[in-house]
This record gives C-alpha cells, sequence and structure tokens, in this order.
C-alpha cells in the first residue's frame, strides 16, 4: 500500500502541479504500473475524492498547518485526508501510518508533522467542520470557488445549491455502440459474460458499472466507444440526411464526428480543429474506420469560411467553462477564473458568426456547450436571435428518461436532475429560405 500511497501523491502533484488532465493521468498510471481492479478503483476513488473536496480538504489542513513549503507532503496530507472523508467511521491510525511511512520516503524530516497534522485533523474533525464560517459554508462544505457559487446562485437562484451537490457526485463510464459493427443484443450479451452490469441507457448509449469492457477486444474493434449521452443527442439533434454536407467545428477529440458517419449516410462530413495535434487523433479515427466521407481539416472555427464550402447541418460544440462535466473532470473549476467566462463568451460568438456565413438556407446549427451558465448558453442564444432575425430556433426531441430544463428562447439543459448523463446545453437553429422570409 505503501508504494500505491507515493504513486496516489506523484499523481495527485502532476494533475494540480502539473496542470494534467485527471482522467488521462488516471489512464496513463493504469496502463503503465499493473494494478489489480480492487487497486485502480481504490486509486480512481482517492483522486476523485481529494479534487471533488479540494477545498475542503485544504480547510482542514490550513487550520492545522499554515504555509506548508513541502508540495508533495501537502499533496501527501491531501490524499490521506480524502481517505478518512471516503470511511469517517473506521479506525484512522492505518491511515495515518502509511502516510507517515511514505513521508519518509518523500522527505524522513516531515514524519513527524504529517502525523501530528493527520491526527489532529481526524481527531478535531466534527469540531473543524463545525467552525466553518456562515459566509463560507457552499464554498468550503461543496468546494467551489466562491465566485462560481455566486455566479451559479445569480443565474438559478431556486435551484443553485442542487446544482452544485449534483456535480460533485458519482461520474460513470458510458459506452455508444457503433450500429455498423454490434448491435444491442450483442453488447448487453458482451457486458453479461464480463460481469459489467447495465446502469441506464439512452439509446445507444450504456452506462455501466465498471470498465471491464474496455478492455475487450470488441472496443479494441470499434464495436464501441467511449462517449457520453448528451453530446450523443447533441448529435442526434442534427438530425442529419443522406445527401446533407455536415461541418463539425472544434471536433476534436472526434466522438460526435465518429456518431454522425456510423450512424448516418451524409455526402460529407468535414471535421476541424484548431490544434494540430489533434489534427492526428481524428486521422486516426478515419483510418481506424475506414471512413470514406470524411475529411479533416485544421481550422480555427472563427474562420470557418476558410473552408469554402456551404454546409446544410453544423454542429459547434464550442469551447466552454466545462461545469457540466466536473463529475469527470473536477480539477477544472480550481484553476477556472471569472475573465476567462467572459473570454470563452466572446469566442463562441465569433464562432456562431462564423457558422452562420457558412450555413445554407433552411440549414440547421447546432450549438451546444457542456456547461449550465446561463452568460454561456441562455445570453449568447439572445444574441444570435437578435443579431440574425432570419434564424428560428426549433425545438429540440429528447428522450422521456433524459431530465430537460428550457429556457426562455427555446434552448435546452440537460441539468443537474441527471444522475448519469453530463451537463449539457443545445440549442437548435434554422436559418429561413427566401420563401420564408
Amino acid at each position: 500500500m505503501n508504494n500505491i500511497k507515493l504513486d496516489l501523491t506523484n499523481l495527485l502533484d502532476e494533475i494540480i502541479a502539473g496542470g494534467k488532465y485527471s482522467n488521462l493521468q488516471l489512464n496513463y498510471y493504469f496502463s503503465t504500473k499493473g494494478y489489480n481492479k480492487k487497486e485502480k478503483s481504490f486509486i480512481t476513488n482517492i483522486i476523485h475524492t481529494t479534487l471533488k473536496n479540494l477545498i475542503f480538504i485544504d480547510y482542514l489542513i490550513e487550520k492545522n498547518a499554515s504555509n506548508i513549503k513541502k508540495r508533495k507532503i501537502k499533496q501527501l496530507l491531501r490524499i490521506s485526508v480524502a481517505q478518512f472523508l471516503l470511511n469517517k467511521e473506521s479506525d484512522y491510525s492505518g491511515i495515518v501510518f502509511e502516510a507517515v511511512e511514505t513521508a519518509k520516503i518523500i522527505n524522513k524530516h516531515q514524519t513527524g508533522f504529517v502525523n501530528v497534522i493527520l491526527r489532529n485533523i481526524f481527531q478535531k474533525y466534527d469540531q473543524l467542520v463545525s467552525e466553518i464560517p456562515p459566509t463560507k459554508k457552499y464554498s468550503v462544505e461543496l468546494s467551489y470557488p466562491q465566485w462560481i457559487i455566486n455566479k451559479i446562485a445569480s443565474d438559478y437562484p431556486e435551484n443553485y445549491v442542487r446544482i452544485l451537490q449534483s456535480y460533485k457526485t458519482k461520474s460513470y463510464l458510458s459506452f455508444r455502440i457503433n450500429p455498423r459493427k454490434f448491435s444491442r443484443e450483442d453488447f448487453i450479451k458482451l457486458a453479461g459474460k464480463h460481469e459489467s452490469k447495465i446502469l441506464f441507457e439512452i439509446e445507444n448509449v450504456f452506462y455501466m458499472s465498471n470498465s471491464a469492457l474496455l478492455d475487450t477486444k470488441e472496443f479494441k474493434e470499434n464495436c464501441f466507444s467511449v462517449q457520453d449521452a448528451s453530446s450523443y443527442l447533441a448529435v442526434k439533434a442534427l438530425d442529419v440526411q443522406d445527401d446533407d454536407i455536415v461541418l463539425d467545428a472544434c471536433s476534436a477529440p472526434g466522438g460526435k464526428m465518429s456518431a454522425i458517419l456510423q450512424e448516418y449516410n451524409p455526402d460529407l462530413v468535414v471535421a476541424s480543429d484548431i490544434h494540430e495535434h489533434k489534427i492526428g487523433m481524428l486521422k486516426e479515427i478515419k483510418k481506424k474506420n475506414n471512413f470514406t466521407n470524411l475529411k479533416i481539416v485544421l481550422n480555427d472555427a472563427r474562420e470557418i469560411g476558410e473552408l469554402n464550402e456551404k454546409f446544410d447541418k453544423i454542429l459547434l460544440d464550442v469551447p466552454c467553462s466545462g461545469l457540466g462535466v466536473l463529475r469527470k473532470k473536477p480539477e477544472k473549476i480550481y484553476t477556472l477564473e471569472n475573465s476567462d467566462i467572459k473570454k470563452l463568451k466572446k469566442i463562441q460568438k465569433a464562432i456562431f458568426d462564423s457558422a452562420y456565413h457558412s450555413l445554407k438556407e433552411n440549414g440547421v446549427i447546432i450549438y451546444s456547450t457542456c456547461t449550465f451558465t446561463r452568460e454561456e448558453n441562455t445570453n449568447n442564444i439572445k444574441y444570435f436571435t437578435e443579431k440574425y432575425p432570419d434564424l428560428v430556433i426549433e425545438n429540440v426531441i429528447f428522450p422521456d428518461n433524459v431530465f430537460i430544463s428550457k429556457d426562455e428562447f427555446g434552448g435546452s439543459f440537460i441539468d443537474y436532475r441527471n444522475k448519469y448523463l453530463d451537463g449539457f446545453y443545445i440549442a437548435k437553429f434554422r436559418k429561413k429560405g427566401k420563401n420564408d422570409i
């Protein structure tokens, strides 16, 4: 366990101090360290618990020791407190012992410090919680920066606490089947064979009890891929027809592009992304699937006109603050600033403006984000409809088992009441033809 505790310390440091994405670093460790299933589950739980409760954990630590200069010692304290939070009823002496043994490897002069701090936190836990200032209650207990609390409270005064609580809950792995290679019945049979329970399903997307299917030859053969139902439903809202020319702007990592080509038969899909290294990811997917009606281009979505093409359907899953995917990427909120949202809003508007001018008459734009701030969603929709009077918002039909909230302009939130789905916003625009104006 000591080696795993050291790995956890290094892993957390790479995420927090190194800026790595937690999901990618977990996958890297799992592919290189040779952990068994129980160890993988333990590591995942500790990392997610730490990241989802980071402000709360730091509050507990800082009440006992301020200005900790040894960064990895602080990471060790954080994961040890997270381990305690997962099972407060058990004897904590084992957690302290493991932490002290790990501290000997990191910095032997810090072992006594680690021992004292952890014992103080665990012994005085209830008292420390009771001393949280009322003005910081939600920020500390839910581990959100105060400015996010204020923003969401302003956007949703009646539901903001439930919204914030929801995106601190457990995330679930989901797969979308490739209907060209695999059926629903095939998937259910395979899941049963590998003791992976289907917890929830939406059309071709299945939420699973574990990650066992990632190790199957069927996954490697592209019979199904990792995708959340929320992004899949954005693709469904496009209503792609056989003769359509489709643009998937901001396409990487390619899940929506793949869904379009595996479930529909458009004349052409153009997949673009601004990042050159991500273009390689898209090309790999094209090769793996032998997509013949796919064109991949390096393009800034604010300059879609440079593609010299008019499109029947355009999917804009624009860069956003990502608050709707905090269950999977809980570290995002600790580096996000309010000024970032203002910058993102400008980018979102520029991308939409660019897409509008490349859309055919009677064509459709799907505007989607994986966040729930009104600034990035509803306020943008208001701007788009006022600027372009020939655009009409059309209703998007969702499956009955998906909770949806509509805003005043007809945009749809896949909202906080969904236990499994990412938080997502989808708005569907159609450009009027000359006969409609």
